[in-house]
């Protein structure tokens, strides 16, 4: 399999992991004026965990693919505490940890990712 395909199912997990941290971040910004208008579609638990499904089975498929090439364990071990942190956001009622849970979960995963493309660049 060529580099290019497993850069494109990592581009994939980048996105998805970059769109769950502006999520998090924009939304309690912005949650109040959107309400005026009507729109309440982003407070939604599904639109969370659609999320974290296409971040984790895209990330699982990129990185498992170019574990085969590297053999870096880091990178696993990086992605599934990504995923661990951003589910435990979900879990957590005060607002505040949950942010820094998704945040900090969305920034792992995305450092897997890149980490992921340069070393199946490299080999």
């Amino acid at each position: 399999m060529n580099t290019d395909y497993r850069s494109r199912w990592d581009a994939i997990g980048i996105v998805a992991s970059f769109a769950c941290a502006i999520h998090c971040v924009l939304l309690p910004l912005i949650f109040t004026t959107l309400t005026l208008f009507g729109v309440e579609f982003l407070e939604n638990v599904y639109l969370e965990t659609l999320t974290i499904l296409v971040s984790m089975c895209a990330g699982s498929w990129a990185l498992f693919r170019g574990f085969k090439h590297h053999h870096n364990r880091t990178l696993i071990i990086l992605f599934f505490a990504g995923l661990t942190l951003m589910i435990t956001g979900n879990l957590l009622s005060f607002h505040f940890a949950e942010i820094i849970c998704k945040l900090a979960g969305s920034t792992l995963i995305i450092i897997a990712h890149l980490k992921n493309v340069r070393e199946c660049r490299h080999e």
